[in-house]
């Protein structure tokens, strides 16, 4: 590359980067919301809102990834984050964009687990839902009714709370 267009790469990498690590960081605030709706506020019109957010932040990352990868490619590095990192350790001029790089993927890391923790407590939110139902149609596995004189006997019918 000749001097000019090495930083013009610099100078689209470093915006490409600053945006991505922007959108990131509030990416990472919008799960951490997320994770307070879903375990102690239950609002579910602002989690509707939070879904909503997170969607656009992530369709806005996915362009910017997107648009690096394109970058790198036209320089014949694969984007592949090793590689990337590898280019930015040994490319004297790209050397200072480093930390940059360094911090994005570990913000991507945190985004991923807080995103696997959400996951993890709708996971869980939806068995005990089902458990709840089930108990109330009377499809728990022990199955079984008390009768009057408070001896155990199956119940032969699945009967709702309502027609109890």
């Amino acid at each position: 590359m000749m001097q000019s267009e090495e930083t013009d790469f610099h100078r689209h990498l470093y915006s490409l980067l600053d945006q991505e690590l922007n959108h990131m960081g509030e990416l990472k605030q919008i799960l951490d919301s997320e994770t307070a709706v879903l375990t102690y506020e239950r609002n579910t019109d602002e989690l509707l809102q939070l879904i909503a957010e997170k969607d656009a932040k992530v369709a806005a990352l996915k362009e910017l990834e997107t648009e690096r990868n394109q970058l790198f490619n036209s320089i014949g590095v694969n984007t592949h984050p090793q590689d990337i990192t590898q280019f930015l350790r040994t490319e004297v001029e790209a050397r200072p964009l480093l930390p940059l790089w360094q911090q994005l993927l570990e913000l991507a890391t945190q985004c991923q687990e807080s995103n696997r923790l959400n996951g993890t407590i709708i996971k869980l939110d939806s068995q005990h839902l089902q458990q709840a139902l089930n108990l109330l149609r009377e499809e728990n596995t022990s199955n079984c009714n008390y009768d009057p004189q408070g001896c155990t006997a199956p119940s032969n019918t699945s009967r709702l709370l309502g027609q109890a």
